[in-house]
Order: C-alpha cells, then sequence, then structure tokens
C-alpha cells in the first residue's frame, strides 16, 4: 500500500470493527472497492490474522462497510453504506431508479454524502451470507463496533 501525505484533496475515514480503529487517508472520489483493499492491507500489514475471532478475509470484496444510523450518536447503530435499487417518482410524477450497486451513491466517499473524519464501521461477509438480486446483503445486522465511553463503571 503506497504512503499517502496529507493534503487537502485527501480526506480521513475512521474505519472499526470491535475494538480496532484503522484511519485511512483517501481520495474524495476514491471508489470503495480500492478503500477496502486498502483497509484490508492496512490490517494485515499490522499483523492482523483476526479480528474478535472473526478471521481476515482473502479478497478485499468480502469487507462491508456501514455508517451509524445517527451520525452524532454510533451507539443507535450501523447500516449497510451500499444503497440497494429502488424506483422513486420526483414532483413530475416520473419514475427513476436510484442506488443500485453503480449508483455513484455506491460509487465513492463523496458520492455516498460522507466528509472528512467519518466514521464507517467494516465487517467480514460471512460464508453463507444472503444476497437480493442486486449481489447486496440481505443480514444487516452483527455490526461488531465497541465505542469507547466516558461513564465510571
Amino acid at each position: 500500500m503506497p504512503t499517502k501525505e496529507p493534503n487537502p484533496q485527501l480526506w480521513t475515514l475512521r474505519l472499526k470493527q470491535h475494538k480496532v480503529t484503522v484511519l485511512l487517508f483517501v481520495e474524495q472520489t476514491q471508489s470503495f472497492s480500492s478503500i477496502k483493499a486498502d483497509l484490508l492491507d492496512a490490517l494485515k500489514g499490522r499483523g492482523y490474522t483476526e479480528i474478535n475471532q472473526r478471521f481476515l478475509p482473502s479478497d478485499a470484496e468480502n469487507i462491508i462497510l456501514g455508517i451509524p444510523v445517527d451520525r452524532n450518536d454510533p451507539s443507535k447503530g450501523w447500516v449497510g453504506l451500499d444503497i440497494p435499487a429502488m424506483d422513486t417518482e420526483d414532483e413530475i410524477g416520473s419514475k427513476k431508479k436510484l442506488g443500485g450497486k453503480r449508483s455513484v451513491l455506491n460509487a465513492s466517499p463523496l458520492g455516498a454524502g460522507l466528509r472528512d473524519g467519518s466514521l464507517l464501521a467494516f465487517k467480514f461477509r460471512s460464508e453463507d451470507a444472503k444476497k437480493d438480486d442486486d449481489g447486496l446483503d440481505l443480514d444487516d445486522s452483527d455490526w461488531d463496533v465497541i465505542m469507547p465511553s466516558y461513564d465510571e463503571e
């Protein structure tokens, strides 16, 4: 993985699973496939073979990214970053397709509405994961993210 020098065009994404947090410098328009590959390289580069008894995948496409339900309170849960294809109507009443595997919303951090410093969760796709017609996972549960808190025990 090439080292990237910070500059105004690069964003920092915080990617988290269990107690592991990875900071990645990414281009605003960098593809999520490339970001997943960088994440996998970073984890392997630090010597990780598993996180919380879940083995790292051999292929970066087996990494699923998620965003917080509430950007200001990640403890409310996570949803998959992939936006499934759906039909919508505009004000005039004409129908158009939104989302899907090839959508600009699923293409890059900028297209997905993320910003510099955004927090993302990641998990590894299981072998028996169910997918819909677009190849997106149907199961959005099991986001293993532990957020640090300031509460006294």
